[in-house]
């Protein structure tokens, strides 16, 4: 097992809240840096969410890894939760004189956030796409949702009790997850992160805006019951150089675990970060 050497590093506060990056660093030179947005529909998770199995491939391969806490919905809206993180990530950078290539990667909400970072003038040299999404023009995000109301009802006045006074980083799944469910059960989800339903398109990225964007790679699951895969679609239609690794099956998000087979996927990845002109195979 590796043993992973890890530092955690202040970058700025938001109302006496501090947000903080894990950095996870090789024993030699990094070949690349991966800058990492967790996920949890904005609402929910935190920065240390990816699996040790995982961080030890990137590790191994000499690859960098930043993790990096951004403030959560409904207590902070995206007009405050991008320029927050934004002002992190460059405060990292200027931490860290001997990053080498730049590569963005998120899983789910945390993609979204990197869409909307790269699309407002971060740039880097790739970008991972773990079942994210690059708009918010979807029925799933702005209808109740038939997979969300399998669960037990979550009523907006229960969710609303669980919304904090204060901003947060970070969001154990037990707790925030419901609020979450109730977003998606009553087609609320949207107003809970936006300043206004009117600036969903504002924060949504265009067709032009993802033409911009570096070499992509997505992974996404043809079945996803959160985020629809038609999400992955339009971004691969778009970006001028994207590979779409489509997995046939229905979960969101497939690498919670760091099964074989997810683990021979984020060998994939890892392709794709330390071979910058490699072809990546899409499977179905």
């Amino acid at each position: 097992m590796t043993v992973l050497k890890t530092t955690q590093v202040t970058l700025n506060t938001y109302q006496d809240v501090s947000l903080m990056a894990t950095s996870y660093e090789p024993d030699t030179p990094p070949t690349a840096t991966i800058l990492y947005l967790h996920g949890g529909g904005l609402e929910f998770g935190q920065r240390e969410d990816l699996p040790s199995a995982y961080i030890e491939k990137f590790i191994a391969a000499d690859i960098q890894l930043f993790t990096f806490d951004y403030l959560l919905a409904p207590e902070v809206k995206i007009d405050v939760i991008l320029p927050v993180l934004r002002d992190s990530i460059q405060t990292m950078l200027a931490k860290t004189a001997h990053a080498s290539r730049m590569i963005l990667m998120g899983r789910s909400a945390g993609s979204y956030l990197a869409y909307l970072l790269q699309r407002d003038g971060l740039k880097v040299e790739g970008f991972i796409d773990l079942y994210g999404y690059s708009g918010l023009d979807y029925p799933e995000f702005r209808m109740p949702t038939e997979f969300y109301d399998r669960f037990p009802k979550v009523l907006p006045m229960n969710a609303q009790a669980l919304i904090q006074r204060q901003p947060l980083v970070a969001g154990d799944m037990k707790d925030r997850y419901p609020l979450y469910v109730s977003g998606r059960q009553f087609g609320t989800w949207l107003s809970q992160f936006l300043p206004s339903m009117r600036e969903a398109t504002t924060y949504s990225l265009t067709p032009t805006e993802l033409s911009r964007l570096p070499r992509t790679l997505l992974l996404h699951s043809t079945a996803d019951p959160d985020v629809p895969f038609a999400a992955a679609q339009v971004a691969l239609n778009a970006l001028p150089d994207a590979e779409l690794i489509a997995l046939d099956q229905s979960e969101h998000d497939f690498d919670r675990e760091a099964t074989t087979a997810n683990l021979a996927i984020y060998d994939h990845i890892i392709d794709f970060i330390v071979t910058p002109d490699i072809d990546v195979q899409a499977t179905a």
